[in-house]
């Protein structure tokens, strides 16, 4: 009798001997599971365990870093088991590095990203092995991330993106505008002289030149500048028809070097500043400043900023992180558009507008034209332009952009500032309509009539669009209600 629990023990502690698995088994597993099962919560319980066994080897951590990250979309998690591996890696392997770098960018911590990006390249040198031209590239990327393009360009690598993006150039744009059908559209095709928008005039982008040409031979043209506009006023002779189609040309140099870059840094303006209307305008509620839940909701995305720009610099971030590009939503203010959480640009610029007069600061819309593909076409893109007191100066932010601070994108040629309403177009105070150009793109002049090339200083052309027919008329959208031939404009 004695003898039976011997006898009965023995089998199980042999078996125990041969299940007994190594962690190298177990990591094993989870690579499997990992990528040829395409199963990541699996692969995620055998990297732990593995983890467990041998805590000492730096792949264990990095892979359960790597499947938070990258599989299970839970960067938070991932950056503690990356640095835990970055602190295991004796042997010099680049890989902890890269991912733990790209986890805290991720995460928005950019100044710590860049910190750790510099660490790396040290330990790489000091373990005799030099750093992949990754490094650099990836440091230049950080530096134009937080807007500081001086260092992007100084740490940028030959024939880098970085530096290729950031290098001043020459943008074309050849333009075939049905003018007749946006202004029947508008009702406006008896007026005798108007005014449409050219590129804007600021650090960024200079116009070098424009032309117009016509079928019309008395049409005449002149430069006139308003409401930080550039404008091409328009006049044909009484009795004239307006012809079906003109030609706009256009050439202007853009370097981003010369753009402002964080709003954290931006000054309020003083309510008797001129520009404070900007600040305060309300457009009929669209705006929500006068809805106590938006108000209250700004408020405390904003608490934790010290100044004025510190609070436009979150409430930004809050948008970029919590509202995605895609179905337009229904709503009659900024408020349920961010509520209903999904929009194109145009949502994102009336929501930033509402979010920064909030905090009642200068802001206001920017309408441009991008080449958004490769090869373009060029489309219709707006962002935002918000208003600095300590420099007098507005500077251009894309709240859409992934990049942290709103850097707006290379070849992105802005053309209209928006007044305090946000129109389409404004009855001056000399009683002549000014036109946003850009709206004439919803209006039959789409990007089937619009030529754009790019040429960089010292290269190659780098894009560029064929000029085409207009076989389909491009219906347009509006941002609030859509409608046939855009929005009527208002006096």
């Amino acid at each position: 009798m004695k003898i039976k629990p011997i006898v009965y023990f023995i089998p199980l502690l042999f078996g125990s001997i041969l299940s007994a698995e190594s962690g190298q088994d177990v990591y094993n597993q989870g690579i499997d599971l990992l990528y040829n099962r395409n199963q990541p919560e699996s692969a995620l319980s055998s990297f732990q365990k593995a983890y467990q066994l041998e805590p000492n080897i730096w792949s264990r951590p990095y892979m359960i870093g790597y499947t938070l990250k990258n599989y299970l979309k839970k960067p938070e998690e991932a950056i503690i088991y990356l640095e835990k591996s970055w602190d295991l890696n004796s042997e010099g392997n680049e890989l902890p590095f890269k991912e733990t770098i790209i986890c805290l960018e991720q995460l928005g911590k950019i100044d710590l990203a860049i910190s750790k990006n510099t660490k790396a390249q040290a330990a790489l040198k000091s373990a005799n092995k030099t750093p992949s031209p990754w490094f650099m590239e990836n440091l230049s990327w950080l530096y134009w991330t937080k807007g500081d393009i001086n260092k992007a360009l100084q740490s940028a690598p030959e024939g880098s993106w970085v530096k290729n993006q950031l290098a001043p150039r020459t943008v074309e744009i050849d333009w075939k505008i049905q003018i007749t059908k946006l202004l029947s559209a508008w009702k406006l095709q008896d007026t005798d002289k108007l005014r449409i928008t050219i590129p804007l005039d600021r650090p960024y982008q200079r116009l070098i030149s424009v032309n117009l040409d016509s079928t019309n031979p008395t049409l005449s043209t002149k430069r006139k500048t308003s409401r930080g506009n550039q404008f091409l006023e328009l006049e044909k002779q009484k009795g004239t028809d307006w012809p079906e189609e003109i030609r706009l040309q256009l050439k202007l140099e853009q370097n981003l070097k010369s753009m402002t870059s964080r709003p954290a840094k931006l000054k309020a303006a003083s309510p008797e500043h001129p520009n404070y209307i900007w600040a305060i305008e309300n457009r009929d509620g669209l705006f929500s400043l006068d809805n106590p839940e938006f108000l209250k909701k700004v408020e405390e995305i904003t608490s934790n900023g010290r100044s004025t720009g510190e609070k436009a610099e979150l409430a930004l971030q809050y948008l970029r992180k919590n509202y995605k590009y895609g179905e337009r939503v229904e709503g009659n203010s900024v408020k349920e558009w961010l509520d209903q959480g999904t929009g194109d640009c145009g949502y994102f610029t009336y929501i930033a507008i509402g979010m920064l007069r909030a905090l009642k600061i200068p802001v206001r819309g920017i309408y441009g034209l991008g080449p958004w593909n490769d090869p373009p076409p060029a489309l219709p893109h707006s962002i935002l332009e918000i208003y600095d007191a300590s420099k007098d100066q507005w500077f251009p932010h894309d709240p859409q952009s992934d990049q942290l601070y709103g850097v707006i994108n290379p070849s992105y040629i802005a053309f209209t500032a928006g007044n305090p309403k946000q129109d389409a177009a404004v009855f001056a105070e000399d009683g002549v309509w000014e036109i946003d150009t850009v709206w004439f793109f919803w209006n039959g002049s789409g990007k089937e009539t619009l030529s754009y090339s790019i040429n960089m200083k010292n290269q190659n052309q780098i894009t560029s669009r064929s000029l085409q027919s207009n076989e389909n008329i491009q219906k347009p959208e509006y941002i609030k209600v859509p409608r046939s031939g855009g929005p009527a404009p208002f006096k």
